[in-house]
């Protein structure tokens, strides 16, 4: 009996504790659990897309958190590398920082760039019908161990896939799709997995769920990659086996709950789920082709379903682009030139809209993002996490520079995706920490048995649709 009093003011200690924390995190919308120490060993970071908004992003957080390396930014424009440098040092003033005007596509140049660095970051985005020259450089350079990029398209994480064993040769450890989705969510989605009810762990299903306020401040080429993918087929699992779904990308799916009910909240390792209720609640997503809802259904041997959507604000964007995806041929979507055509063309009104995102936003930033991961056993259990943070630039760069870091400190000789590196307990443990403490977090639930995990409300609309559209009445 004693003990178990014992327990019981233990439990009610930790409580306490822990709703003090979540108090102030409500008091101070925005705050992040900064508890990431620094790094003492220097490196030498390259960073290629260096003069981007997300490469700017790596490189400020990676001298944050180790304050003695160097970063090189790698573009192709001296102009917009000497702005990128005066950014970084303007939130970095003692950082070491400087330019390199290169082009990744030329092996030869970049191979010399690469021979003089600890880890190359490859952000030049878009992916799409690229071959993954960066990471033959990496592996064939003599000094340069270690590799991480924040690709997508799932032929393009293929090819790097299939150098696996000249990385294992060469020393060099590369992580695919590094960033906050894919990167972060398939991470947490393996967590949900492994936090399933022992008694039944094999996954039935799992869901990505992505919203992102106006651009997320990741800059305009976004757009571009956007449309672009509503020309892809959907890569994800349906009833267990993998399909691609040829006419689904873009149809709207429904709306989305980017927060936990307060009966299902943990409360050992969560904070700010009444933020993200708050800031994002409930929003439209849109299907979109991200290799998640393929390569981690397949990591996890899943018998269901899987999907992937994505979501922005204000609410009429979803609508306009569903509209859009209607209309406009898939094969138009899959044309560079039309996709950048209508990036340049709706540029100016979204920009617009991004500055009215920003004066409105309680932050001043309008670059709200968040995720939510639904993993479902055979058994019907199911496990959420949602996470939030108050810029989606921020937070891929910030995830992409975490993940670079774990990597240069925990090597593993290799090409891997997020999701087979952390498939380990402590590993995983170690990354989701970091990824979660970063500056200017909102929300992170951890892992939590929610009453039910559904797909978005109007899914089953969606995937009818989509197979009407392919001549199939019944799947």
């Amino acid at each position: 009996v004693v003990a178990e009093g014992l327990q019981g003011g233990m439990i009610a200690l930790k409580f306490f504790s822990f709703s003090l924390c979540v108090l102030i995190v409500k008091q101070c919308d925005g705050l992040s659990l900064t508890s990431n120490t620094e790094i003492t060993k220097p490196y030498h970071f390259v960073v290629l897309g260096g003069t981007g908004r997300i490469g700017t992003a790596v490189a400020s957080h990676l001298l944050r958190r180790s304050p003695g390396s160097r970063v090189t930014l790698a573009g192709r424009d001296a102009n917009r590398g000497r702005d990128a440098v005066s950014e970084v040092m303007s939130l970095n003033p003692s950082g070491q920082v400087q330019f390199k005007c290169v082009d990744w596509r030329d092996n030869s140049a970049f191979v010399s760039i690469a021979d003089e660095c600890d880890c190359v970051i490859h952000t030049a985005g878009p992916y799409l019908e690229e071959e993954p020259l960066p990471l033959q450089a990496a592996i064939s350079s003599t000094r340069c161990r270690a590799y991480v990029d924040v690709s997508d398209p799932l032929d393009f994480l293929d090819k790097s896939l299939s150098m696996n064993d000249a990385a294992a040769a060469s020393g060099t450890s590369a992580l695919l799709a590094a960033g906050a989705f894919p990167g972060m969510s398939n991470v947490l989605a393996m967590e949900a997995a492994y936090s399933l009810p022992c008694t039944h762990k094999n996954v039935r299903d799992v869901r990505f769920n992505y919203f992102t306020a106006g651009l997320g401040g990741s800059g305009d080429v976004n757009l571009y990659i956007t449309n672009l993918g509503f020309g892809e087929s959907m890569a994800q699992y349906f009833k267990g086996n993998l399909r691609f779904f040829s006419a689904l990308s873009g149809l709207i799916l429904g709306k989305v709950s980017f927060f936990l009910e307060d009966n299902e909240v943990s409360s050992d390792n969560s904070f700010g789920n009444d933020v993200a209720k708050t800031r994002i609640g409930r929003q439209t997503v849109f299907s979109w082709p991200f290799p998640e809802a393929a390569t981690v259904a397949r990591e996890l041997n899943i018998s269901g379903d899987s999907s992937a959507a994505m979501g922005t604000a204000p609410d009429a964007w979803n609508v306009m682009l569903g509209v859009l995806v209607s209309l406009v041929p898939r094969s138009w979507w899959r044309s560079k030139r039309f996709s950048q055509f209508l990036a340049d063309f709706s540029q100016p009104l979204v920009k617009a809209t991004d500055t009215l995102l920003k004066i409105s936003s309680p932050d001043k930033v309008g670059e709200t993002h968040a995720m939510r991961v639904d993993v479902t056993g055979e058994d019907g259990n199911s496990v959420s996490v949602v996470q939030a943070h108050e810029s989606f630039r921020q937070c891929v760069g910030q995830s992409c520079a975490e993940f670079a870091l774990d990597l240069l400190e925990f090597p593993s000789p290799s090409v891997q995706l997020p999701e087979q590196r952390y498939r380990d307990n402590e590993a995983r443990e170690r990354i989701i920490q970091r990824l979660t403490t970063t500056p200017g977090t909102l929300s992170f639930t951890g892992p939590t048995l929610v009453d039910s995990a559904p797909p978005p409300s109007d899914m089953e609309n969606a995937i009818k649709r989509a197979n009407s559209a392919e001549g199939l009445q019944k799947v």
